[in-house]
Order: C-alpha cells, then sequence, then structure tokens
C-alpha cells in the first residue's frame, strides 16, 4: 500500500493541498478553527506523515520531539518537560509540548497534530491505565510512554520508562517502619492512572511484609475546589484529607502522599487543625519536586532520577534499537531523608 501524500489529506478533509501544507508547517494564524480540526482529522485517519528530513533541509528546524503530559501546572511535569529538553538538546531535537489534562481525545487530537508536524517520535507522561490509543500512533512513529510499567498488552512500538513505583511506596513504608511507626496511611486520589496503582501495590505489600496496619485514604475530588488543569488540585485534596487521617480508626502516625504535591497539601491540613509535622504526625512524599524542599519542614520524600530518565526517553526515540528488550526502562528510586518524618510520640 502507498504511503498517503499531501494530497490526499486535502482531497479528504476537503481542503486545498495550500491549507494542508500551512496546517503541517504551523502556519494557521488565519485558518478556521474547523478547517484545523477537519485536516487533523484527516491526517489522523489516512496516518500522514510528512517527511521531516526533506522539511529540515527546506526550513533548518531540526527534529522534533513531541511530549505529552497531564498538565504543566504539575511541578513534576514541568520539571520533565526542561529534563526532556535538555535530553532532546543533546541529540539535536526540538521538543513540542502539550498538555493533555488527562482526556484521551484529546491526547488523541494533539498526538494526530504532532504527527502532522513531522514528530520523530512522542514521549507521553499521561499515565491512564488505557494505552490503546497509543498502539495506533505507534505504528507510524516510536512512543516512550513515561512513568508507565511495561506490560504484555503494549504494542511492541512503545516502549517504556519508569521509576520503579512499586519499590517507591515500599521505601516510604520501611523508612517509617524503621522510626518505630506501626500505623501508616497512603492518601491518594482515586488510584485509576498506572503509576497510582503501582505505588498502591508497594503500599499493601510493604506493610504485609512488615506487619504494619494499613489504612488507605482516597480523597474525594468532591472535597476539593475543581482545578481546570486537573493537576493543582493534588495540593486541595491532600489538604481536605487530613480531618480524615486523624480521624482514622487505625489511629495512623504517619501518611504518605501518593505523591510530592499531595504530601504538601496534607502537611498544611495538618497544621491548619493544629497539628506539627514531624511532631505529631510523619509525614512523606513521592518525587522530589522543588517544593519538597521549601515546604515547612522540608518535606521527606522518595525521588524519582527524572533527568536519567528522561534521558532514556529520548534515546528510545533517536536510536529505537539501542534499548534491549529485557532492559524494561526500570529506574530505581531513592530515599531522601529531610525535616518532616521523626519517630512517633510515646
Amino acid at each position: 500500500m502507498n504511503e498517503p501524500r499531501i494530497q490526499d489529506v486535502a482531497r479528504l478533509a476537503g481542503v486545498s493541498t495550500t491549507s494542508v501544507s500551512n496546517f503541517l508547517n504551523n502556519r494557521m494564524e488565519q485558518m478556521r478553527p474547523d478547517t484545523r480540526l477537519k485536516i487533523g482529522q484527516a491526517i489522523a485517519q489516512l496516518g500522514y506523515r510528512p517527511n521531516s528530513a526533506a522539511r529540515q533541509l527546506k526550513t533548518g528546524v531540526s527534529a522534533m520531539v513531541g511530549l505529552l503530559v497531564p498538565s504543566l501546572a504539575n511541578q513534576f511535569f514541568g520539571a520533565l518537560a526542561c529534563a526532556i529538553e535538555t535530553a532532546a538538546a543533546r541529540n539535536g531535537c526540538q521538543v513540542m509540548t502539550f498538555s493533555t489534562f488527562r482526556d484521551p481525545d484529546r491526547e488523541r487530537v494533539v498526538t494526530a497534530d504532532l504527527l502532522a508536524y513531522g514528530a520523530q517520535g512522542i514521549v507521553t507522561g499521561s499515565a491512564l491505565n488505557d494505552t490503546d490509543h497509543l498502539a495506533t500512533i505507534a505504528t507510524r512513529c516510536p512512543v516512550v510512554a513515561f512513568d508507565i510499567r511495561r506490560s504484555g498488552d503494549n504494542h511492541d512500538r512503545i516502549t517504556t520508562v519508569s521509576v520503579d513505583n512499586v519499590a517507591a511506596t515500599a521505601l516510604a513504608v520501611e523508612h517509617l517502619a524503621s522510626l518505630g511507626h506501626r500505623s501508616i496511611a497512603l492518601v491518594t486520589p482515586p488510584p485509576y492512572t498506572l503509576n497510582r496503582q503501582d505505588r498502591l501495590k508497594g503500599f499493601q505489600q510493604a506493610v504485609a511484609r512488615a506487619g504494619l496496619t494499613g489504612e488507605l485514604i482516597i480523597a474525594d475530588a468532591n472535597e476539593a475546589p475543581r482545578d481546570p488543569h486537573g493537576d493543582t488540585q493534588l495540593f486541595e485534596l491532600g489538604r481536605s484529607a487530613a480531618p480524615r487521617l486523624l480521624a482514622a480508626a487505625s489511629r495512623p502516625t504517619a501518611a504518605i502522599g501518593i505523591n510530592d504535591m499531595m504530601a504538601i497539601g496534607i502537611g498544611v491540613g495538618l497544621r491548619q487543625l493544629g497539628k506539627q509535622v514531624p511532631r505529631d504526625f510523619s509525614l512523606i512524599g513521592i518525587d522530589d519536586i522543588f517544593f519538597a524542599v521549601a515546604h515547612d519542614p522540608p518535606l521527606t520524600t522518595v525521588r524519582q532520577p527524572i533527568q536519567a530518565m528522561a534521558d532514556a526517553a529520548v534515546q528510545r526515540i533517536v536510536a529505537p534499537g539501542a534499548a534491549t528488550a529485557d532492559d524494561g526502562g526500570l529506574f530505581a528510586p531513592e530515599l531522601v531523608v529531610r525535616a518532616s518524618t521523626a519517630a512517633p510520640r510515646t
């Protein structure tokens, strides 16, 4: 079957080849939104991909890597974007970044845009538990799923780069257990993403191994103001969960936030209830974002080696044969002990 041409895209979209060319070269200031949508849909339907090498010779623009993140309002994904840009620059590539807000429909639209722009490959940090739509994209270019474990359901061209999320929560539990805590809570939004599911699994396994009491608190999104960008709400969810921590029947003396943003919110909520961290309650997060250091007291956390992970993700695009089939792209987390954890009061 012949590769689709720009003329095929124009015919299917019902527009001129000039309009398609303007779309592909990001000259859309005067283009109507419905025209842009029709062109994007035609490109996705046909699986059209422009000749990026020819475009580079014509425009002088270097190869491009696409990056999809849930929201740049989440400082972790802002740091990831910087790390991907650093890794891409080392390989002579530019990066185009989109926030998907964890909306599969939006993710499909922006990936079609990236293919239209001639992306050499796409790194996605959406972590949605349904990755079927990525398989279609992966037939056109390499796709690297960031912070998603390898699964037998993944398409052959979808590779993964992730911290070991099971080990991350296990490290947090082991640290708290070593301080003498016997009842520990994990606070999380509904675990519908793959990384949250793995962190929950690691928590449950670790408390069982250590013979501890584990309290799972699933924060209710209705208890926090709606965030149009999806991720700053995690702070509010943590803060709203603080009263439930103190009222829990198992009387936990320590809590793990599913990530640093939620842990910081828990800390603020505890302070508003007259509790001090770590005197009254130990607190630990996961990710090691910048705000973990700025938190009062500085937050003990489990660090992701984000630059090393970004380097590996970009390498899987620029040199897709370099990663071995059995390396899994799995990176070890690192415990970073600061001032928010201590032995429980007796």
